[in-house]
């Protein structure tokens, strides 16, 4: 059974991205370069929460959450401004569990992400 992902990745926002560039190949070079961005944007993530480190932290989160957004990666943007909002409030107690809803909800556009670039509409 496929996961509905639909909640996770706005692909009208990738289309009306399209429509606005006029150039889909240019899109969906966006969407792979935040693909390949991830790993380092939660390790930094990771490392600013280790280190209690609330600007870092923020501005970690923002670095991620900002791309997320103007791809349309809903799930990913929402868990990131939360982040930050902790962030600004240095309520470090929190971290643990909203890093765990980030990488989740990465993890999860990821996956949307990939099967909109494998899908014969993007192409």
């Amino acid at each position: 059974m496929t996961e509905d992902l639909t909640d996770v990745l706005d692909t009208t926002r990738l289309e009306t991205l399209v429509e606005e560039i006029g150039d889909r190949d240019l899109v969906r070079q966006a969407v792979q370069a935040f693909l390949d961005e991830v790993p380092m944007r939660l390790h930094a993530i990771r490392t600013a929460v280790t280190a209690r480190d609330h600007e870092e932290v923020s501005s970690s989160a923002h670095a991620l959450g900002s791309p997320a957004a103007m791809l349309g990666a809903l799930a990913v943007r929402t868990e990131t401004k939360r982040l930050q909002a902790a962030a600004g409030d240095q309520a470090s107690e929190e971290y643990p569990g909203l890093v765990e809803a980030v990488e989740t909800a990465t993890a999860r556009t990821e996956q949307a992400m990939r099967d909109y670039l494998g899908s014969p509409a993007s192409v």
